[in-house]
């Protein structure tokens, strides 16, 4: 049966009090979320003790805080949505009451002389997606809780003072797409757990304390472009799935302990993608894998003061290469033909760092070197045995600013064309 005119009429009064109550009840928790947001701002102000700029000082009754600098608004609700202040010149401490602003979705604060610990309300922002903390000067432990904040993507910490262990905590947050965690003071193991964390694109935890080897589970992360856990006390081999990751673009693991040989497949189906490789200064050992000519993005290949042995690959497809440092290895048997894949260089026109020094290198220098790309600024060849003369046309090199044949076997004079 179908509503009358006066069944509309008498439903209206009796309900519109209670349509009203809903409307001054929903107006007025906006209200006190405006005003939780504003308290929170003035709170997180009083804790600043240096304001090299001035931004703060507007941040005052005669502007609605939405309009305050660094501040930044949702339009529906007037609620702060992003606190970015970035590069600002400020010191201070960052106030627990940054957890009462509950719609943030980015707190920038980046490039200042922050202190002390982070608060470990900043759990409570749970629509927190992008945490950028980095250069400051934070202290204590990255508070467990954060893994409340569960739509996080960008977690940043880089260079701060922070201590204590990574916790295993951070392994829940599915969205995480960067971490950096690199120049603090944690110590440690690598959590396992890391390698759940499916959305990795960007892992960097070097120059701080961590120990223990590289978890085969970090192998799980496939969608990994830049790894870095170079500056440690990392022991152990590479785990192989960690080889197999073909997103990776750059990967930093220097100044480690780190020990084994590279597999045949480098550079092929392996890190297929690979533009920069660095492992300077471990202990790795075994012959330069000849599929590392395959690696056609290459730019950066390090692999010095480490035990290598055998001879160097053909180069030649290499062309983005710029730095090559394979020096104070034990590459070389003092044989004629080791330099060959010095002429194999030639094709590398961005070429601007060749260091093979420290090594047992023999052969002859071949006029090739001096068609090396005119834009490199070191050639490192001392510490072999090359014997020969320099060649005639080595001043064709015209930025060349350090070149290093000292301590060889070589004879002869000094080319003319050095003065170019």
């Amino acid at each position: 049966m179908e509503f009358s005119s006066i069944h509309i009429s008498i439903w209206f009064i009796f309900t519109q009090p209670i349509f009203l109550l809903f409307l001054f009840s929903s107006a007025s928790s906006r209200l006190a979320g405006n005003e939780v947001d504003r308290l929170s701002l003035l709170a997180f102000k009083a804790e600043i003790v240096t304001d090299t700029l001035g931004i703060l000082s507007s941040w005052n009754e005669s502007l609605h805080f939405c309009r305050w600098p660094g501040i930044t608004c949702g339009r529906r609700h007037q609620r702060v949505t992003v606190l970015d202040l970035r590069s600002s010149g400020m010191a201070g401490h960052l106030s627990p009451h940054i957890g009462n602003l509950s719609f943030l979705r980015a707190l920038n604060l980046q490039n200042n002389s922050f202190s002390h610990t982070i608060p470990p309300e900043i759990g409570r922002l749970f629509r927190l997606e992008r945490l950028r903390l980095h250069n400051n000067s934070f202290s204590g432990h990255i508070p467990f809780n954060i893994s409340r904040c569960s739509n996080l993507q960008y977690l940043n910490l880089y260079r701060n003072t922070l201590s204590g262990k990574l916790p295993t905590e951070i392994a829940s947050l599915s969205k995480l797409r960067l971490l950096k965690l690199g120049r603090n003071n944690f110590h440690g193991k690598i959590p396992p757990s890391f390698g759940n964390l499916s959305s990795l694109e960007v892992l960097s935890a070097s120059h701080n304390n961590l120990h223990g080897g590289i978890p085969n589970s970090l192998g799980q992360l496939k969608s990994l472009t830049f790894f870095a856990l170079s500056a440690n006390y990392l022991n152990g081999t590479i785990p192989p799935s960690i080889y197999h990751l073909s997103s990776i673009k750059f990967i930093y693991m220097h100044r480690n302990n780190l020990h084994g040989t590279f597999p045949p497949g480098l550079g092929h189906t392996m890190f297929s993608n690979l533009e920069i490789f660095n492992f300077h200064t471990n202990q790795f050992t075994g012959p330069v894998p000849a599929s590392i000519s395959n690696a056609s993005n290459l730019s950066l290949f390090c692999i010095s003061h480490n035990k290598f042995t055998g001879k160097v690959p053909n180069l030649a497809h290499l062309s983005n290469l710029y730095w090559f440092a394979i020096n104070h290895n034990n590459l070389g048997n003092n044989v004629e033909g080791e330099l060959d894949f010095v002429s194999s260089l030639v094709n590398c026109t961005n070429l601007q760092i060749l260091s093979i020094s420290a090594n047992n290198f023999g052969g002859v220098l071949t006029e090739s070197i001096s068609n090396l790309s005119t834009k490199l600024r070191g050639i490192y060849f001392d510490e072999n045995q090359i014997h020969g003369n320099i060649p005639v046309r080595v001043g064709n090199l015209i930025n060349l600013e350090t070149l290093y044949f000292n301590d060889n076997l070589l004879t002869g004079t000094l080319p003319s064309s050095i003065v170019n």
